[in-house]
């Protein structure tokens, strides 16, 4: 929050005083409110902060694994807060600020994503390394997607081009949430990371390092709405894309300059995921066939419009297969519909079948869509 969540929230809807903390008082009241967080969770965590900062606008605190049952309003009194505002899964309070009258030093608590969970562990491992360094992972996503590597609040994914662009959930294949198998994935240094960074420049540096960073790749990016809004509201993000790249011509012009395919096939050979991106693949090859039959099915029907509309809907509802064998079914099928690419045999013979019966489905489809609106007309209760 930066220190602003209590702005609109004091006494009378007068803001809070929340001044930005030099490192000593930073410091001092991270250990102090760390020991009293180590009463109720299991582990706690202060994501490492931009290096180089000469001062903070609030505390930001990562819990995991409760020790005891607690509630927003027991850790206010266990911190010693006097103001609690939340936020999601992220508990914001005002804590007294050391010896000084009506100022508050802010300190949020967010309790990490799968909390309770058998992955609890790992998830909180993670959500610390996208969470430190400030705007690195948003460098690090940026600089990659386009070879497909993606990183969300699960973990390292790997995005199948064929598939996102329909489904871009579905397309996502995970690959890891150990952040140092993502960290030596993508060719960073490691124990680098560990040492952690003296300034901005070496963040900068050991971005453009990783062995699938390319210049040709960056340049070429497509920029999406929130790249935008990140490049205004991220300074350091901003920093790295509009100041360090033009600024340093040598980074990501190494000899290699690895394609989306290249990058595809060394994560699934590293991470195991070939049997999972081979299913997805076949998945995706069925839909592809099944887009296309349905095609074929509409150039095969002498109707158009509404009319059309009608009878496709007609012959996914009412057309079953048996031994590849279409035939005219005596109920509905108003859920997980056959399909085609799937259930049929000969392709010529089906459409051929179509044309001789397509008649009769859009006919016993077009009944059960009146029958269907006059039973909810008669079911409607009128109030008056």
């Amino acid at each position: 929050m930066g220190g602003l969540a209590f702005a609109k929230s004091g006494p009378n809807g007068s803001p809070l005083n929340i001044p930005r903390m030099p490192p000593s008082i930073y410091e001092s009241q991270a250990t102090k409110i760390t020991s009293k967080l180590a009463t109720v969770f299991r582990n706690i965590t202060i994501p490492r902060e931009a290096p180089g900062k000469l001062d903070y606008g609030d505390i930001d605190f990562l819990v995991e694994g409760p020790l005891v049952p607690w509630t927003p309003e027991s850790l206010k009194q266990t911190i010693g807060a006097v103001k609690h505002i939340n936020h999601g899964g992220t508990h914001t309070y005002a804590v007294p600020y050391p010896d000084a009258e009506d100022q508050f030093v802010q300190v949020d608590v967010e309790i990490c994503p799968g909390n309770g969970t058998p992955d609890s562990k790992e998830l909180f491992e993670w959500t610390r390394f996208m969470k430190s360094d400030a705007d690195l992972l948003q460098i690090i996503g940026v600089c990659h997607r386009p070879l497909g590597l993606t990183c969300n609040d699960k973990g390292l994914h790997l995005s199948v081009l064929e598939v996102q662009s329909y489904n871009k959930k579905k397309a996502l294949i995970f690959l890891t949430r150990s952040p140092r198998e993502a960290i030596e994935f993508y060719g960073f240094d490691y124990d680098k990371y560990v040492t952690g960074f003296a300034s901005e420049s070496e963040v900068f540096d050991w971005v453009s390092a990783g062995r699938f960073f390319a210049r040709a790749i960056f340049d070429r990016r497509e920029e999406k709405a929130n790249d935008r809004a990140r490049q205004r509201k991220r300074p350091m993000y901003s920093r790295f894309v509009e100041e360090y790249v033009p600024s340093h011509p040598e980074a990501g012009t190494g000899e290699k300059l690895w394609t989306r395919e290249e990058v595809r096939d060394t994560a699934l050979e590293t991470f195991g995921k070939r049997a999972k991106y081979d299913e997805l693949m076949a998945e995706h090859e069925i839909r592809e066939r099944d887009n296309a039959i349905w095609q074929r099915v509409k150039e095969v029907l002498p109707v158009e419009g509404n009319s059309l509309a009608m009878t496709m809907k007609g012959l996914r509802r009412w057309v079953r297969f048996a031994n590849g064998e279409p035939f005219i079914a005596q109920t509905a099928i108003l859920a997980d519909s056959p399909v085609w690419a799937k259930e049929m045999g000969d392709e010529e013979q089906t459409l051929a079948w179509v044309a001789l019966n397509w008649k009769e489905a859009k006919s016993l489809e077009k009944a059960r869509s009146v029958a269907a609106k006059e039973a909810g007309k008669n079911n409607t209760t009128v109030v008056s």
